[in-house]
């Protein structure tokens, strides 16, 4: 029998040792890949939701935002038809650091729990704005509206 061109058994033991070593290290590596591919995904969809819910809120400047408990996020809602995951949305209204202004703050998170019991993705956006209930917008309403009765009465007055 000629030992120099035939393989023993230990070798090809080996070999397939090797070989299930890496494709179980290369198995672990698309895991990782797809999780966070899927996170990614989620990610972007939680941005989206989230700015047009803060879009919502701040539409008229003149009524002021409602604050929300996480509500669920409808499907027609969700700008992303990609993501798979189901999404909740709240809304919190606070006093900003500087008097006259309201921080609101949206976050959108995933329904979904990891493994502590913190939601798998999170967003917040914080805007500052006016607070309506000062009546800033009506004041200055009130003031054009004088200013134009005046004008008025000047015209009337300098006419012959």
């Amino acid at each position: 029998m000629n030992r120099q061109a035939a393989f023993s058994l230990l070798e090809v033991i080996l070999a397939l040792a090797i070989l299930g070593a890496t494709l179980a290290v290369l198995s672990s590596i698309a895991l990782t890949g797809t999780d966070a591919a899927a996170e990614a995904a989620d990610l972007a969809a939680a941005r989206l939701l989230c700015e047009s819910k803060m879009a919502e809120q701040l539409l008229n400047p003149e009524i002021p935002p409602v604050p929300m408990p996480p509500t669920p996020v409808g499907e027609l809602d969700n700008p992303d038809s990609a993501s798979f995951s189901r999404f909740l949305y709240s809304v919190q209204i606070l006093p900003a650091a500087m008097q006259g202004l309201l921080a609101v703050t949206v976050t959108v998170n995933t329904e979904e729990l990891d493994s502590v019991g913190n939601p798998r993705v999170s967003f917040s956006l914080v805007r500052w704005m006016i607070d309506p209930n000062l009546g800033l917008a009506q004041a200055e309403r009130e003031e054009a509206a004088s200013l134009e009765m005046m004008s008025e009465f000047e015209m009337e007055t300098t006419t012959p």
